[in-house]
């Protein structure tokens, strides 16, 4: 009977007509809304750009270079022996020998600078795809004296598939450099001039086989294993063994296991993915969290705003309280109306929150494309670009969190008035 008394007169205060009561109560329910809305809509979208980023980087790099300690060329046999162990772990997708160095670039009088991986022909297309779906022009397909070289290093040399361009690598460039310096210390003009002349680059002619969209794919560039070997001068060497993961999230606990194997031989050491992004993610990790706890200074005005509520209701109704006091209400009776009152503000908000980010999210691309029109910038991204559209990634364990979240603390938040009003003297609040 009181229970029913209880709901009863928690539903009347909140459906007062023409009472201040009622705009705080909406205001207080609009409050818990956009608290709900931001969390979930902020959360999800800055999660899926740190999806993006981590796909990307899944996407751009080796996942496991395993190299002699130094990055020391290896003998191919040692290289071979290591294949040998690592092809058949089940963890393992693709894997190959490979080089891995810098080149410098021209094209008439155009230069530019470039890392490429020089990979087997036969290992090379496991590899090369996931660099497929990347592709801008020309042929991915690597064949000896070609190379496939990222969109801006084709746009700093002015070049296009078939066309060709010289390459240097770096170590010629260095030692040539180093002469270049000795030559100019010459004192001696004769030998000074012979010395000038006995600096060349070796430049390689090679075949710009296409190029791929670096926003995607980094600024690698790929060689077959043969033309790398032939441009840095490693004769058969190679710098040691590339590994595609079936599961590349899980590349530092592949690790962990190939070393307790024996995989990885003595006086070698691995390269992961992760080393590229590792503190970039983790700055984007804490930049997410950092903008919860800011969130949550929203939940806190709108449970304040709660309180506002519930505080003017208890005033409002301090002789009623005082009567049902009088006519035997228990302490507890009186706390659930104000209670089950801040319970439907929390529960009405957070359900409209739900709903309203829900909207948000499907419609956030559309609602970019909207801000951009009105504040006269790029409203079309172009198709295929790094985070062309808002990305997101729901968690539905974060959302139920949130909600569950948001009602807890508009009910938090009326147990203090709540429980003020519940002691009143009840001949003190009829005689007021």
């Amino acid at each position: 009977m009181l229970s029913n008394v209880t709901f009863f007169l928690a539903r009347r205060y909140l459906r007062a007509k023409r009472s201040f009561v009622s705009v705080i109560t909406v205001i207080s329910i609009l409050g818990v809304m956009v608290g709900v809305t931001a969390m979930i809509v902020i959360s999800s979208v800055m999660k899926g750009f740190e999806g993006e980023f981590r796909q990307a980087l899944i996407g751009s790099e080796p996942h496991i270079l395993l190299h002699p300690q130094g990055k020391k060329p290896a003998t191919a046999k040692a290289a071979a022996d290591v294949l040998a162990q690592v092809m058949p772990q089940p963890d393992v997708l693709a894997a190959s020998s490979y080089i891995l160095g810098f080149i410098y670039a021209e094209h008439g009088r155009q230069q530019s600078a470039m890392d490429v991986i020089g990979l087997p022909e036969d290992g090379a297309k496991d590899y090369m795809a996931k660099v497929a779906r990347h592709r801008l022009e020309g042929s991915l397909e690597l064949r000896h004296g070609g190379v496939v070289c990222p969109d801006y290093i084709a746009g700093q040399l002015d070049a296009h598939p078939g066309d060709k361009i010289s390459v240097y690598a770096s170590s010629n460039v260095t030692s040539a450099v180093q002469r270049f310096r000795v030559a100019s210390d010459e004192q001696d003009e004769a030998k000074r001039h012979a010395a000038y002349k006995d600096i060349k680059l070796h430049a390689r002619e090679i075949i710009l086989q296409g190029y791929t969209r670096s926003e995607t794919t980094g600024a690698y560039g790929y060689t077959t294993l043969e033309t790398a070997q032939q441009i840095f001068g490693l004769g058969e060497n190679v710098h040691g063994v590339l590994i595609e993961l079936k599961q590349p999230g899980e590349v530092k606990e592949v690790i962990k296991r190939f070393t307790a194997a024996g995989i990885i031989p003595a006086g070698w050491s691995a390269s992961l993915w992760t080393d590229a992004g590792d503190a970039r993610l983790a700055a984007m990790s804490n930049e997410r969290v950092m903008m919860g706890i800011v969130l949550m200074i929203i939940f806190v005005v709108a449970a304040f705003s709660v309180m506002n509520t519930t505080i003017t209701v208890t005033t409002q109704k301090r002789r009623e309280i005082g009567v049902l006091t009088a006519l035997g209400s228990r302490q507890s009776q009186i706390i659930g109306i104000f209670v089950a009152q801040a319970a439907f503000v929390g529960t009405l908000g957070t359900l409209t929150g739900l709903g309203l980010s829900g909207l948000v999210l499907w419609l956030r691309d559309d609602i970019r494309m909207g801000i951009a029109i009105l504040s006269g910038g790029n409203a079309e991204a172009s198709s295929g670009m790094f985070l062309a559209t808002i990305p997101a990634q729901i968690e539905p364990w974060f959302i139920l969190a949130t909600c569950l979240g948001a009602i807890s603390l508009c009910l938090l938040a009326a147990l203090p008035p709540a429980w003020l009003a519940a002691r009143v003297d009840p001949a003190v609040a009829l005689r007021d």
